[in-house]
């Protein structure tokens, strides 16, 4: 059973890795915060720190918007029923400089932006009791025949660990 555990590791890793092969990456920019694709297409759904100046936009700290890499690249605001049902940014509470929110698709998932003028901004997630800095999610959608039955069938979480830096991946399922 020693041996079966390591190559099952294996694979498995190897499938995280190869589940999003050939997919555009986004500019780093000062200002994005995170990312997330899915398995649908090359769209790309970006998280930027809306800055007024040289202080957070505390009432709308968070710009989401998208990328169109299956189209023609152009940058363009989320539509209302993606804005409403999945990739728009519900805040939920903040303080001194501590931004707590969900994303519309669920509530399970709690998110923080950390804004400090010294260093980057990050958010940070708890997925599986594993705190992280977010650096992307990628969607796993099951295949549905019709669009209006799309389910997730996963989302994997890239980032930074909370307290040692290291690179993680987190495979979270929904309830």
């Amino acid at each position: 059973m020693k041996f079966v555990c390591p190559i099952f590791l294996f694979f498995f890793n190897i499938g995280l890795v190869t589940a999003q092969e050939n997919y555009p990456k986004p500019i780093k920019t000062k200002t994005l915060l995170f990312y997330i694709q899915h398995s649908n297409n090359y769209n790309t759904y970006l998280y930027d720190i809306n800055m007024n100046g040289q202080t957070i936009n505390s009432i709308d700290p968070i710009k989401e918007y998208r990328i169109l890499y299956a189209t023609d690249s152009s940058k363009r605001p989320l539509t209302k029923m993606q804005k409403k049902l999945a990739y728009g940014i519900v805040l939920k509470s903040s303080r001194d400089n501590l931004y707590k929110f969900n994303l519309a698709a669920t509530d399970e998932l709690l998110f923080y932006l950390n804004f400090d003028k010294k260093q980057p901004s990050k958010i940070y997630v708890t997925v599986n009791n594993q705190k992280m800095y977010l650096n992307k999610m990628f969607i796993q959608l099951e295949k549905a025949v019709l669009l209006e039955n799309i389910n997730i069938a996963y989302i994997l979480f890239y980032g930074n660990d909370y307290n040692s830096n290291k690179a993680v991946v987190e495979k979270f399922i929904l309830k």
